[in-house]
């Protein structure tokens, strides 16, 4: 029996995006990603088809990823979907002409509205997941749905209220429209919002009155098969020249990494840095923070505050071997994960995995999402708005016992299992597509 003969009727999933099917430059593409890998490798599709809406780009544009698009069009061959182009007001050839104008999300969700009442058949049990706060506001939108049965649900992946990105007059109607959507889904009995992870729901119940019920979750992973041509390897600094990055054989490292983004922390981390380097002659402070994420300022103040530093390294690259490799070097001694706005990073995660018979301890926010992949006896919390406190644990953790060491990324490595992709979409579907 297939694992999708939940009832006879014929499920059809839609799952709507603007990043990881035509372009893939932000933790929401990775997401989508993982969604549509994690789909496309199901064995059957006996009672479920599959389409993907993704916002439209210049196909001949440097933005257009052939990997992700390739991906989607396989999943829909496969389960006998649409790949669904949605409109794109601009020129359809920057990363970021989606993301930051109120008017193309209305106008996605516009073009959204046609392409759901073409695809969408009555004799189908038809579910639609609205990825991030562009698709926050179809819940404008959704009453022009022919189809009344549909099940939506709503997966915001940052808020106006928890990130504090754009200008306050920008984010003052973000928060205003978010919480109308809010709203308008509250009173939806075939809509609702659901969650990447606890610390998030938490957040989203405080600032906008929302409330998640034990399957209102779509806890964030990652596909760990994508990481094996890393995790069963081992690296030396030597193997940090081929990217630029020259340290003696016995240097150590102290390791972040993410989109140079206030919501990460890497500031935090910075200033820490700055109270603690004199301390520690042979380590070195590595950030892989690539300056993509519309926020120059905050780059350029985090370089400003290390230039009064020593030993380190500011590397703006997006290339992901870097920082797999650098979790993979045996002189990594912390990695930091200083995050302060991030619903659930995926960082925390992929420190998580690749910290398997590795020598590193893992520094985690206690307080955004981040949290949700350690126990406080696999990691370091920590506030990285407190400096002083930030700066001290980094000391403690670095003269640490080893027996004690040991033991926090030995209990770290069992619960790693927790965070695999294919297992936490199979058990969403279960639970929620015979909603």
């Amino acid at each position: 029996m297939s694992f999708f003969n939940l009832k006879k009727k014929r499920k059809h999933l839609v799952f709507v995006t603007y990043d990881g099917v035509a372009t893939h430059y932000s933790g929401v593409g990775t997401i989508s990603k993982n969604i549509i890998n994690s789909l496309r490798d199901f064995k059957s599709f006996d009672n479920l088809k599959v389409s993907i809406a993704y916002v439209n780009v210049d196909k001949n544009s440097k933005v257009f990823n052939s990997e992700c698009f390739n991906a989607s069009k396989e999943l829909i061959e496969k389960s006998g979907g649409v790949l669904a182009p949605l409109y794109n007001g601009t020129k359809g050839e920057s990363e970021w002409d989606m993301w930051r104008s109120f008017d193309e999300w209305n106008l996605g969700c516009s073009s959204l509205v046609k392409v759901l009442n073409t695809i969408l058949k009555k004799e189908e049990d038809s579910f639609v997941i609205l990825s991030d706060t562009p698709f926050l506001f179809f819940a404008k939108h959704q009453h022009l749905i022919s189809d009344k049965k549909v099940k939506y649900f709503y997966f915001p992946l940052s808020t106006g209220k928890n990130h504090n990105f754009g200008d306050e007059g920008w984010r003052k109607n973000r928060i205003r429209a978010e919480q109308e959507c809010f709203n308008l889904i509250k009173k939806d009995k075939n809509a609702k919002v659901i969650s990447l992870g606890k610390k998030f729901a938490e957040r989203m119940e405080e600032d906008y009155g929302l409330s998640f019920g034990k399957n209102d979750f779509l806890q964030n992973g990652l596909c760990f098969d994508k990481y094996n041509n890393f995790l069963n390897k081992k690296f030396k600094n030597e193997d940090l020249l081929k990217f630029g990055i020259s340290l003696k054989e016995d240097d150590k490292i102290i390791f972040s990494w993410g989109r140079c983004s206030i919501a990460k922390g890497f500031k935090e981390l910075a200033l820490s840095w700055s109270k603690i380097y004199k301390e520690l002659p042979k380590h070195y402070l590595i950030l892989q923070i690539p300056n993509n994420s519309g926020e120059p300022n905050y780059f350029a103040e985090i370089n400003e505050i290390l230039k009064k530093t020593e030993r380190c390294i500011i590397l703006d690259d997006f290339n992901p071997n870097i920082w797999k490799t650098v979790l993979r070097n045996e002189n990594t001694e912390i990695v930091c994960i200083p995050s302060l706005m991030d619903p659930f990073p995926h960082t925390s995660i992929e420190a998580k995995i690749f910290s398997r018979d590795m020598n590193y301890i893992t520094f985690i926010s206690d307080v955004d999402g981040a949290v949700d992949a350690f126990s406080e006896d696999e990691a370091v919390y920590v506030d990285p708005r407190n400096i002083e406190e930030f700066s001290e644990k980094l000391l403690n953790s670095i003269f640490m016992d080893k027996q004690q060491r040991r033991s926090i990324i030995d209990k770290n490595n069992k619960t790693v299992e927790n965070f695999n992709f294919h297992n936490i979409i199979k058990k969403f579907i279960k639970n929620n597509l015979k909603w």
